[in-house]
Protein backbone atom coordinates (compact mmCIF):
# COMPACT_ATOMS: atom_id res chain seq x y z
CA UNK A 1 0.00 0.00 0.00
CA UNK A 2 1.20 3.40 -0.56
CA UNK A 3 2.53 5.39 2.16
CA UNK A 4 -0.14 8.26 1.17
CA UNK A 5 -2.65 6.08 1.52
CA UNK A 6 -1.63 4.92 5.28
CA UNK A 7 -1.41 8.58 6.37
CA UNK A 8 -5.21 9.43 4.69
CA UNK A 9 -6.41 6.53 6.93
CA UNK A 10 -4.91 8.06 9.90
CA UNK A 11 -6.28 11.97 9.31
CA UNK A 12 -10.03 10.81 10.20
CA UNK A 13 -8.71 8.71 13.78
CA UNK A 14 -6.74 11.55 14.80
CA UNK A 15 -9.21 14.08 14.15
CA UNK A 16 -11.58 12.03 16.21
CA UNK A 17 -9.10 11.57 19.35
CA UNK A 18 -8.64 15.29 19.02
CA UNK A 19 -12.14 16.34 19.32
CA UNK A 20 -12.78 14.22 22.00
CA UNK A 21 -9.62 15.06 24.08
CA UNK A 22 -10.21 18.61 23.19
CA UNK A 23 -13.69 19.26 24.34
CA UNK A 24 -14.34 22.75 25.68
CA UNK A 25 -15.49 22.44 29.59
CA UNK A 26 -17.80 25.08 30.49
CA UNK A 27 -18.59 25.95 34.06
CA UNK A 28 -16.65 22.87 35.80
CA UNK A 29 -14.09 22.62 38.23
CA UNK A 30 -13.88 22.02 42.12
CA UNK A 31 -12.89 24.89 44.49
CA UNK A 32 -12.05 24.41 48.09
CA UNK A 33 -13.80 28.00 49.30
CA UNK A 34 -12.60 27.25 52.78
CA UNK A 35 -11.12 24.46 55.29
CA UNK A 36 -11.11 25.07 59.19
CA UNK A 37 -9.23 22.31 61.00
CA UNK A 38 -9.17 21.75 64.68
CA UNK A 39 -7.61 19.13 66.91
CA UNK A 40 -10.05 17.62 69.16
CA UNK A 41 -8.37 14.75 71.51
CA UNK A 42 -6.95 11.44 69.59
CA UNK A 43 -8.78 13.33 65.88
CA UNK A 44 -8.89 16.25 63.68
CA UNK A 45 -12.85 17.91 63.12
CA UNK A 46 -13.05 19.54 60.14
CA UNK A 47 -15.54 21.75 58.77
CA UNK A 48 -15.25 22.73 55.07
CA UNK A 49 -16.67 24.35 51.76
CA UNK A 50 -16.15 23.02 48.54
CA UNK A 51 -17.86 24.34 45.42
CA UNK A 52 -18.59 21.61 43.18
CA UNK A 53 -19.32 22.29 39.64
CA UNK A 54 -19.56 19.69 37.33
CA UNK A 55 -19.81 19.66 33.41
CA UNK A 56 -22.87 19.49 30.87
CA UNK A 57 -21.46 15.60 30.44
CA UNK A 58 -21.29 14.91 33.87
CA UNK A 59 -24.44 16.37 34.44
CA UNK A 60 -26.40 14.43 31.91
CA UNK A 61 -24.62 10.98 33.15
CA UNK A 62 -25.96 11.91 36.53
CA UNK A 63 -29.23 12.40 35.49
CA UNK A 64 -29.66 9.06 33.45
CA UNK A 65 -28.75 7.87 37.12
CA UNK A 66 -24.80 6.90 36.80
CA UNK A 67 -23.73 7.23 39.96
CA UNK A 68 -20.41 9.75 40.03
CA UNK A 69 -18.34 9.53 42.96
CA UNK A 70 -16.15 12.48 44.31
CA UNK A 71 -12.88 11.98 46.73
CA UNK A 72 -12.36 14.91 49.20
CA UNK A 73 -8.37 13.78 50.24
CA UNK A 74 -6.68 14.88 53.49
CA UNK A 75 -3.07 15.37 54.26
CA UNK A 76 -2.29 16.02 57.51
CA UNK A 77 1.66 17.82 57.29
CA UNK A 78 4.15 19.08 60.14
CA UNK A 79 5.76 21.58 59.20
CA UNK A 80 10.19 21.43 58.93
CA UNK A 81 12.29 24.24 58.34
CA UNK A 82 15.12 23.07 56.63
CA UNK A 83 13.76 20.12 54.79
CA UNK A 84 10.24 18.98 53.24
CA UNK A 85 7.03 18.87 55.16
CA UNK A 86 6.66 15.77 56.79
CA UNK A 87 3.41 14.15 55.80
CA UNK A 88 1.87 12.72 59.07
CA UNK A 89 -1.23 11.39 57.71
CA UNK A 90 -3.73 10.46 54.97
CA UNK A 91 -7.64 10.49 54.54
CA UNK A 92 -10.28 9.87 51.72
CA UNK A 93 -13.59 10.80 52.64
CA UNK A 94 -15.81 9.56 49.67
CA UNK A 95 -19.00 11.19 48.36
CA UNK A 96 -21.21 9.41 46.07
CA UNK A 97 -23.99 11.33 44.14
CA UNK A 98 -26.76 9.35 41.98
CA UNK A 99 -30.33 9.81 40.56
CA UNK A 100 -33.29 7.90 41.96
CA UNK A 101 -35.61 8.22 38.51
CA UNK A 102 -38.57 6.81 40.92
CA UNK A 103 -38.97 9.22 43.23
CA UNK A 104 -36.95 12.35 41.36
CA UNK A 105 -34.50 13.16 44.06
CA UNK A 106 -31.14 13.18 44.02
CA UNK A 107 -28.72 11.34 46.80
CA UNK A 108 -25.45 11.95 48.20
CA UNK A 109 -24.08 9.44 50.34
CA UNK A 110 -20.56 9.85 52.25
CA UNK A 111 -19.99 8.39 55.74
CA UNK A 112 -20.28 11.53 57.93
CA UNK A 113 -23.76 12.16 56.93
CA UNK A 114 -26.63 11.19 59.05
CA UNK A 115 -27.76 8.01 58.01
CA UNK A 116 -24.99 8.10 55.41
CA UNK A 117 -27.14 9.80 52.65
CA UNK A 118 -29.28 12.63 51.93
CA UNK A 119 -32.10 13.10 49.23
CA UNK A 120 -32.47 16.31 47.37
CA UNK A 121 -35.16 17.24 45.19
CA UNK A 122 -32.34 19.03 42.60
CA UNK A 123 -29.01 18.36 41.41
CA UNK A 124 -28.03 21.87 42.68
CA UNK A 125 -29.13 21.14 46.24
CA UNK A 126 -26.95 17.94 46.18
CA UNK A 127 -24.25 18.90 44.73
CA UNK A 128 -24.06 22.24 47.02
CA UNK A 129 -25.02 19.50 50.00
CA UNK A 130 -22.01 17.09 48.63
CA UNK A 131 -19.14 20.14 49.24
CA UNK A 132 -20.29 21.29 52.43
CA UNK A 133 -19.06 19.21 55.83
CA UNK A 134 -19.43 19.87 59.67
CA UNK A 135 -17.26 18.36 61.95
CA UNK A 136 -15.89 15.49 59.86
CA UNK A 137 -13.94 13.32 62.62
CA UNK A 138 -10.57 11.99 61.24
CA UNK A 139 -9.18 9.67 63.33
CA UNK A 140 -5.16 10.45 64.08
CA UNK A 141 -2.82 6.95 65.03
CA UNK A 142 -0.48 8.69 67.53
CA UNK A 143 -1.27 12.31 69.57
CA UNK A 144 0.91 15.36 67.62
CA UNK A 145 3.41 17.27 69.41
CA UNK A 146 2.18 19.99 71.16
CA UNK A 147 5.55 22.13 69.90
CA UNK A 148 5.32 21.94 66.13
CA UNK A 149 3.02 23.55 63.39
CA UNK A 150 0.84 21.71 61.48
CA UNK A 151 -1.39 22.32 58.26
CA UNK A 152 -4.21 19.90 56.29
CA UNK A 153 -3.77 19.87 53.21
CA UNK A 154 -7.23 19.52 50.87
CA UNK A 155 -8.31 18.50 47.39
CA UNK A 156 -11.28 17.22 45.77
CA UNK A 157 -11.26 14.61 42.69
CA UNK A 158 -14.06 12.99 40.49
CA UNK A 159 -13.21 9.51 40.60
CA UNK A 160 -13.26 8.07 37.31
CA UNK A 161 -12.76 4.14 38.06
CA UNK A 162 -16.06 4.38 39.61
CA UNK A 163 -17.98 4.89 36.74
CA UNK A 164 -19.35 2.04 34.75
CA UNK A 165 -16.88 0.02 32.52
CA UNK A 166 -18.28 1.02 29.22
CA UNK A 167 -18.14 5.15 30.05
CA UNK A 168 -14.33 4.95 31.83
CA UNK A 169 -12.68 4.68 28.04
CA UNK A 170 -14.89 8.27 26.75
CA UNK A 171 -14.24 9.87 30.64
CA UNK A 172 -10.62 9.13 30.27
CA UNK A 173 -9.63 10.84 27.58
CA UNK A 174 -12.66 13.57 27.70
CA UNK A 175 -11.24 16.96 29.18
CA UNK A 176 -14.78 17.46 30.17
CA UNK A 177 -14.46 14.16 33.07
CA UNK A 178 -11.39 15.19 34.26
CA UNK A 179 -12.49 17.54 36.95
CA UNK A 180 -10.62 18.14 40.35
CA UNK A 181 -9.25 21.09 42.40
CA UNK A 182 -5.88 22.16 43.36
CA UNK A 183 -4.45 21.34 46.48
CA UNK A 184 -4.75 23.85 48.96
CA UNK A 185 -2.91 24.09 52.96
CA UNK A 186 -4.97 25.54 55.68
CA UNK A 187 -3.52 25.25 59.26
CA UNK A 188 -4.52 23.50 61.65
CA UNK A 189 -6.17 25.11 64.91
CA UNK A 190 -5.52 23.80 68.48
Amino acid sequence: MPAWLKIHNLIPAAALLSVLVCQPASARGFTINHIDARLDDASILVDGDISVELTDDVRKALTKSIAVQLNVEFILARQRRYMWDKEIAVWTLPAVIYYKPVSDQYVVTRPDLVNEEESFHTQMEALKRAGIFYNLRLPLDEPLNDDKNYFIETRITLDLSQLPAPMRPLAYFSSSWRLNSKWTAWPLNR
